[in-house]
């Protein structure tokens, strides 16, 4: 035996055992033999828990001398051999769920459901993934850790009892009295130190004489005794100096707590009172020490009320005898401070009406979603302890609307008047936040405790009538009643007669409440379109059971579609955000991985100005997300910005789905934005992938069906009815790298061939050319020939043909192309163009290697604008615009713009002003130019006047009349001087020479197009 076991003999507690156990069942020899295998493990606790206070088995005889010091001499006599066993084997073993092998920690981190809510809670966890993303082992490890200690915190009781049950039910360790098993009484008792004392009222699991063998057993009393020494081992031996500098704790919490501990200068528990002397050194210490104080005076009077309501025969044998309150004049500073409880303080009315005004609810309706949300959370709560009884038990809501009331019943868990003044009346304080609910799994929606404020938006009073579910049968909770006529004022209490288990909150309404206009059921099925179970509501004399609200009927595209006339694609469809037809259906109870149940449909939406839309109901544990509307119309909840940003851009989506479990998001009080932070992104890849993958089925299946031809018309139908598309504004966030993949394999692009023709050519084979180039105007089959020639001289190039003539969904596809393959940010895209042998065709030139542009406005100056591809010095001045009115596109490496580029833009306002004034310039040269050949008897220029395209507009320019090119030239000269006189350039350049040659060659050539 060791020395371990020396200090444990050496208790009078083990003494007595040995003095009252019988010798024909030495039961103290089991104890030993537990106390040796508990120990070593006991030490281990810092491996996981290194900045707790000691919890070693040094913290064990501490609790067992206090039990010694409190209970009464009298009473630790009559204590038969069971029940000492059981308060010596508690003392060991009620933390010993803090243990935990390396083995063990790495299946709970892998594994553990619980582990994993904790972590993704966690504050850091956004740190957390930050690390493991760089690589940061050392401090990915060190949030690893803080979680995980906070995991033992609060399971190990629960993994206590689990020990308990594995090693002391059977074998050597087998703990017993007569043979009968003794394992779950200790279970029970160290189960107690979790929860509060009301639970020991439960004299059927705390029984106070339960028989084993022949000897009567107070476990209540037993659990008592454990519970307040455990409480009361403060003192500086729990943090000896050398270990607090050791381990160092940095947690605020942990430091806290033991300098709580090293605060205690004396101490004197004994069977009458508790003394504690403490000098501190901070203010927050001693306000930590004087909370906890508070903690051990309420266990005491809580223990001592609960054994003073017994006055038979077992009360006068099990006694406890500390009637004195503890003294808070011992805790005092150390002189470096004066404490004092000044602190800032809110102003209640006006925090009252920031809480039941519209500045927080945007609309007063909110009042019957939190009106439901409480009855929903309540019930959800008595599920939970139905869970483990044989009886069946209903849930039920109901909604009462009648002329000036509303009322909403539940039978729920119902509250008593504890939780009613302690958390119900409590703002930013939930009942289900109570330790009785950790561990639990029951998703409840209530997060900020100060929703129920919101019906005072809508009424003048409320009623609130309840019935708590009893812990324990025989000791039912009574009724409360409650009339609250506002916030600001006292309750007023009446008595109830209410007998079922439940909540009744009944609102006299205000004269100009909102649910006049209202009809009660459209509103239930807009804030919980597919509640958990039945809502019944009773409303103008009529009755309905609202159970799942209706889905907007979309039909779905069938491949046996006249596409041209079934689909009602027409010109104003073009141009709305509504939906005709949905493509997909995707089923999101069967996606593994994340928490969302219902579905998704992929619709159609508008295709010119191409956004991705989202409608439905995106509902959070059954309550749907959204802003409300305002004014008369009907009530509605439309998703917000951050809602539609969970779904990619690039597809319009009519959801009808519920996010609960580990995937819920962050909200704001009034629930209708959503915070866009670590467990939106997971989230948002997460359904973006769900998407991505029915997207790559859906067109495997197509082509295996069909030939290779009709698949690449089907992607281009896809992009014509507003099936997919890409948004006109492209930012970083259109595609993700998943996106980006999925579209280069799945998604081709009509390419100019060196046969003279049009073939398909699938993203994925494009990216291995460097250079693409774009042809976005509207083009004829007969240029086939010469653009196949003049390939085949340029080299490492494809050219894919946006607007071919068999390609309807030009405009998307333009945008699919440069989000795949100009960069991140279309604006901001290297801009090279390359004219063509084709009047007024140009190729927009992508440089899969240099991504990035140099200049801020891709439509004022390009990066390089070729007559020869492969010759570099060939440049030209500027070319036509496609953008509107007659401007010009300016060639950074021509030596008239040069001087004025730097990386980002031109060098400064005022060279700006003076570049602009030369793009206004020639811009109204042509202008004038053409309004003065705008004769109408000549129907050649009449052709060409009302042609809208400024490229095909200049074609012959110079040709016809050498007066254009002239102004161009002195417009040109005027701005280059105007450079030098603002010191733009050096004042000894040479002047420009400007010849017709700086300029595209179909301005000089003749028109013979027309």
């Amino acid at each position: 035996m060791g020395s371990y076991m020396n200090h444990l003999v050496d208790t009078d507690l083990f003494k007595q055992l040995l003095k009252v156990e019988s010798s024909l069942n030495k039961i103290s020899e089991v104890v030993l033999k537990i106390v040796n295998h508990a120990i070593p493990l006991l030490a281990r606790i810092p491996e996981n828990m290194p900045e707790y206070t000691l919890h070693d088995e040094s913290h064990s005889l501490k609790i067992i001398k206090i039990m010694e010091c409190i209970i009464p001499q009298e009473t630790l006599e009559k204590l038969n051999e069971i029940e000492i066993t059981l308060l010596i084997l508690s003392a060991y073993l009620h933390d010993i769920g803090m243990t935990c092998s390396a083995a063990e920690r790495e299946d709970i981190i892998r594994n553990s459901k619980d582990y994993e809510v904790l972590l993704t809670t966690d504050p850091l966890y956004k740190d957390y993934i930050q690390y493991k993303h760089e690589g940061d082992h050392r401090a990915s490890t060190r949030i690893e850790d803080k979680v995980f200690t906070e995991y033992l915190r609060r399971q190990h009781v629960k993994r206590s009892a689990e020990f308990i049950e594995r090693e002391l039910s059977h074998g050597e360790l087998r703990l017993s009295f007569n043979d009968i098993p003794l394992h779950k009484h200790l279970i029970d008792v160290c189960n107690s130190h979790g929860s509060s004392v009301k639970v020991l009222q439960d004299t059927i699991k705390y029984s106070r004489n339960r028989l084993i063998g022949y000897k009567y057993v107070n476990l209540q009393y037993v659990s008592i005794i454990l519970r307040l020494a455990d409480i009361l081992d403060l003192d500086p031996e729990r943090t000896p100096r050398v270990i607090f500098e050791f381990v160092n704790p940095q947690d605020s919490t942990s430091v806290q707590e033991w300098r709580k501990h090293r605060s205690i200068i004396g101490w004197d528990i004994n069977a009458e009172r508790i003394i504690f002397e403490a000098e501190c050194n901070s203010p927050e210490i001693e306000r930590a020490l004087r909370l906890f104080m508070n903690w051990i005076e309420i266990e005491r009077k809580e223990s001592m009320d609960l054994l003073n309501k017994y006055t038979d025969t077992i009360s006068r044998r099990y006694k406890l005898s500390l009637n004195e309150p503890l003294n808070m004049d011992r805790i005092r500073s150390d002189g470096s401070y004066v404490y004092s409880e000044v602190k800032f303080e809110l102003h209640y009315e006006k925090v009252m009406e920031l809480l039941m005004g519209q500045r927080l609810y945007r609309n007063p309706i909110t009042a019957l979603r939190e009106l439901l949300q409480n009855s929903i959370d309540a019930i959800k709560a008595r599920q939970h302890l139905y869970n483990e009884r044989e009886e069946l038990f209903v849930p039920k809501i109901e909604i009462n609307y009648s002329d000036g009331e509303l009322v909403v019943k539940d039978n729920g868990i119902g509250m008593d008047d504890r939780v009613f003044s302690e958390y119900f009346l409590q703002v930013g304080k939930s009942y289900y936040n109570h330790p009785k609910f950790y561990g639990t799994e029951l998703d409840l929606t209530s997060e900020f405790g100060i929703g129920v404020l919101s019906v005072f938006m809508v009424a003048d009073s409320m009623i609130v009538e309840s019935r708590m579910e009893p812990e324990n049968p025989l000791f039912p909770p009574k009724p409360i009643l409650y009339e609250i006529p506002t916030a600001h004022h006292y309750c007023i209490k009446r008595n109830s007669n209410r007998i079922e288990i439940g909540t009744q909150i009944s609102l006299k309404l205000k004269k100009d409440n909102p649910f006049q206009s209202q009809h009660i059921l459209k509103l239930v099925q807009e804030i919980i379109p597919n509640p958990p179970f039945p809502i019944k509501i009773f409303s103008n004399n009529e009755i309905v059971i609202h159970e799942k609200a209706s889905l907007y009927d979309i039909p779905q595209i069938t491949e046996d579609m006249n596409t041209d006339t079934d689909l009602i694609i027409n010109k104003d469809f073009i141009y709305s955000n509504k939906s005709t037809h949905f493509l997909l259906k995707i089923n999101l109870d069967d996606v593994e991985d994340i928490d969302v149940k219902g579905q998704i449909l992929i619709v159609n939406t508008g295709t010119m100005n191409y956004e991705g839309t989202l409608s439905g109901h995106i509902s959070q544990r059954f309550f749907n997300l959204g802003t409300p509307n305002s004014g008369d119309m009907e009530f509605r909840l439309t998703p917000s910005k951050s809602l539609e940003g969970l779904f990619p851009k690039w597809i319009s989506v009519y959801a009808d789905m519920n996010i609960y479990g580990n995937n819920v998001l962050t909200i704001t009080p009034d629930r209708t934005e959503v915070i866009i932070d670590q467990k939106y992104k997971v989230l948002k890849v997460a359904i973006e992938r769900v998407i991505i993958s029915s997207f790559k089925e859906h067109l495997n299946d197509y082509k295996m069906r069909h030939s290779l031809d009709e698949y690449h018309l089907y992607l281009d139908f896809l992009f014509d009815k507003g099936f997919v598309g890409i948004p006109n504004r492209i930012s970083e966030e259109i595609l993700s790298e998943e996106a980006r993949d999925f579209f280069l394999e799945y998604f081709s692009f009509p390419v100019i061939s060196i046969n003279a023709s049009i073939i398909r050519i699938f993203g994925c084979e494009l990216v291995k050319t460097r250079y693409i180039g774009v042809i976005d105007r509207r083009w004829s089959s007969s240029h086939l020939p010469t653009m196949a020639d003049f390939i085949q001289n340029l080299g490492n190039i494809k050219i894919i043909v946006v607007r071919e003539y068999q390609v309807r969904a030009a405009y998307n596809m333009e945008k699919l192309i440069h989000a795949l393959f100009g960069g991140k940010n279309y604006y901001n895209l290297a801009t090279e163009y390359l004219l063509t042998p084709i009047p007024a065709l140009h190729v927009e030139i992508l440089d899969l290697e240099k991504p990035e542009a140099t200049i801020a406005n891709r439509y004022e100056i390009a990066d390089q604008i070729y007559t020869d591809f492969k010759n570099e010095r060939e440049r030209i001045l500027c070319m036509p615009s496609s953008t509107g009115g007659y401007y010009h596109i300016f060639n950074k490496n021509h030596p008239a713009i040069a001087p004025i580029v730097k990386s980002g833009g031109i060098i400064d306002k005022d060279t700006q002003s003076i570049f602009e004034d030369l793009r206004d310039s020639l811009n109204a040269i042509m202008y004038n130019y053409l309004k003065s050949k705008d004769d109408p008897n000549d129907a050649k220029w009449q052709r060409i006047l009302r042609n809208s395209d400024h490229q095909f507009i200049s074609i012959g320019v110079f040709h016809e009349s050498d007066q254009v090119f002239t102004d161009f030239k002195e417009a040109i000269l005027l701005y280059w001087n105007r450079l030098k006189s603002k010191e733009a350039i050096n004042a000894n350049e040479p002047d420009l020479t400007i010849t017709k040659q700086d300029f595209p060659w179909y301005f000089n050539t003749k028109r013979v197009d027309l």
